[in-house]
């Protein structure tokens, strides 16, 4: 079978693989195992809340995107 390289040339490639591999422990898939003990280690209210604080990150990225008129689409942030 053979290697997607999502249409990158092959000096985009080897940059594109120097780049995105080497970090942490990783798997034969390259998931980075060392993050997944790492998030596993915190109790499911720890990992709720890191769940929330990344997402009032994107709102607040997508509300500055929408502020500064990089935004086509409309959507939908609940003041909280």
């Amino acid at each position: 079978m053979e290697e997607d390289r999502l249409g990158l040339t092959q000096e985009q490639w080897d940059r594109f693989q120097a780049y995105t591999h080497g970090y942490g422990e990783q798997d034969e898939n390259g998931v980075d195992l060392s993050l997944l003990r790492t998030n596993l280690k915190l109790t499911p209210t720890e990992r709720i809340e890191k769940m929330r604080r990344s997402l009032m990150l994107v709102q607040e990225v997508r509300r500055a995107g929408h502020t500064a008129g990089l935004s086509g689409r409309s959507y939908r942030v609940d003041a909280k």
